[in-house]
């Protein structure tokens, strides 16, 4: 794990393309710019599931006879980084023991298929998340009528530089990702055509930390395909 400043990142990804000297930095109109495109390069990353960072778990409790909840950092039913996508909800069943039950993930068509849209219930059944360009919202159906709780999983993604100055962790492989891809980015603005190699160092580097990031997944089997049941002999072939 390194760690780097939006302007060392920004001073470096210059001198890759040969737009500053190895002992100069950027004047204050280029170091405002850099940032600007550095967290642009990193919202952007936040859009793809191999450059998403952090696995989170985060409860959600359920309001009596509310089916609607706004997830956003600020003035929201749920305060979180607004998730881009949910991978999993569960229903957490009250109780000295925490059970979670896992609901299906409904779609905008099922949801404009659900005939009785406010259907109350003790248990939820289903919940569709969308996302706006300031929050996301959660719809749970049935509405509850018991206290419970929903619980959801989900990324989140690598965090913005605060400003020039701040030092920020990075993950492993971020730092060289984040300088080489920075460097393409900006070489439009500074009138240079990147070296093939600075090209190939981003690819590479962007990559790395795609493949680092990549989940571990069960992969299932259609019972149908392994005719109801039983296993597959290798001997046999049956």
């Amino acid at each position: 794990m390194l760690t780097r400043t939006a302007l060392q990142l920004i001073t470096d990804s210059l001198k890759l393309l040969g737009a500053i000297a190895g002992d100069e930095i950027p004047i204050a109109q280029e170091q405002a710019d850099g940032l600007l495109r550095l967290n642009e390069l990193i919202d952007g990353w936040g859009l793809h599931a191999q450059t998403l960072l952090v696995p989170r778990r985060d409860v959600v409790p359920l309001v009596l006879g509310k089916q609607v909840y706004t997830i956003a950092p600020t003035g929201a039913d749920v305060a979180l980084p607004t998730p881009i996508t949910i991978d999993a909800v569960s229903y957490l069943l009250p109780g000295a023991t925490p059970t979670e039950v896992f609901l299906d993930f409904g779609t905008n068509q099922a949801y404009i298929a659900t005939v009785q849209k406010t259907l109350t219930g003790a248990t939820p059944l289903t919940v569709n998340y969308t996302r706006t360009h300031r929050a996301g919202e959660l719809w749970v159906w049935p509405v509850p009528t018991v206290v419970s709780s929903l619980v959801l999983y989900w990324q989140e993604p690598t965090a913005q530089f605060p400003d020039l100055t701040t030092p920020v962790s990075l993950a492993a492989g971020y730092a060289k990702a984040l300088r080489t891809n920075l460097a393409m980015e900006l070489a439009a603005e500074f009138g240079k055509t990147p070296d093939p190699l600075i090209d190939r160092a981003a690819r590479e580097s962007l990559a790395d930390v795609k493949r680092a990031n990549f989940p571990m997944v069960e992969i299932g089997i259609d019972p149908a395909l392994t005719g109801g049941g039983g296993g597959y002999n290798i001997l046999s072939d049956t």
